[in-house]
């Protein structure tokens, strides 16, 4: 399969079996069939081509179907399963190559213990996503204030075990709520550093989206539960228009930036304009 151009985020189900104390999910809204997600994805991938597709929540396992619906989209795309790793991987694993399935796990120490969560880290290894810029496996971490203190024990057992973590910092009602010596921690903490590497000045506001031109919603876009679409996580309201219509498509080209933070998707930023 030739690699995928575009991204699709998936905001696939707004329930989680998680119940971490820094998370506030939106409510739950009706899920779509997977019939109804397939036959959007074959819709884009006759205008688009195939996609690399980012399934998140909540916890994407919970979606009713959710071993079907990734088994169907593999066929054509590639799945990458934003995923606190609760549920048996070898279900998938493994049934779907790493060139079809990607994992892109989450620790979340007040939920789960790190040694049951690193034997699953294991077992699931060729499968897991390489954003580190030095090619480790990564696990991701949201840096919620009171467990930051286990933070640096968390990486040297990662790290000795052959992975990386890759500190989130916290939001809060859409803002970045992270105090100024805990960015100093994040900023030591993060495999993303110099010039070469600039998500990290994007995440903890040392530099600012606004103004430059952004792929996000040309190549790139996050699905709402609703079906609405959005450029980014940033963006709310649907402007892409609904997912599930058969009219649907993405936008032309790239567009200029209206946010003043990125914590996720500066990959997608181009030059200023």
């Amino acid at each position: 399969m030739t690699p995928p151009r575009l991204q699709i985020g998936v905001d696939l189900t707004y329930a989680c079996n998680y119940k971490c104390p820094y998370c506030v999910l939106p409510p739950l809204v009706k899920h779509r069939r997977v019939e109804e997600w397939t036959a959007a994805f074959e819709r884009i991938r006759s205008r688009h081509g195939n996609c690399y597709i980012n399934l998140s929540g909540g916890e994407p396992s919970i979606y009713p179907g959710f071993y079907d619906l990734v088994r169907a989209l593999a066929r054509d795309h590639v799945v990458d399963l934003c995923t606190n790793l609760s549920w048996p991987v070898e279900k998938l694993i493994p049934e779907l190559g790493p060139d079809r399935l990607r994992l892109s796990p989450s620790f979340h120490p007040t939920q789960s213990g790190f040694d049951d969560f690193l034997e699953r880290l294991r077992f699931a290894r060729p499968y897991v996503t390489r954003r580190d810029p030095s090619g480790r496996p990564s696990v991701n971490f949201v840096c919620d204030p009171p467990q930051m203190a286990a933070m640096s024990e968390f990486q040297r057992k990662l790290e000795k075990a052959g992975f990386s973590l890759l500190p989130l910092p916290l939001m809060v009602d859409g803002h970045l709520s992270n105090s100024k010596e805990e960015k100093s921690l994040i900023a030591a903490a993060s495999p993303f550093q110099g010039t070469e590497n600039p998500r990290l000045d994007f995440q903890l506001g040392r530099q600012s989206p606004r103004g430059r031109l952004c792929g996000a919603g040309s190549f790139y876009a996050l699905v709402r539960g609703d079906g609405g679409v959005d450029r980014c996580s940033r963006y709310k309201g649907g402007a892409l228009g609904n997912f599930f219509s058969e009219d649907f498509r993405l936008w032309d080209g790239p567009t200029p930036c209206s946010q003043d933070w990125c914590p996720y998707e500066s990959a997608f930023l181009m030059e200023r304009v």
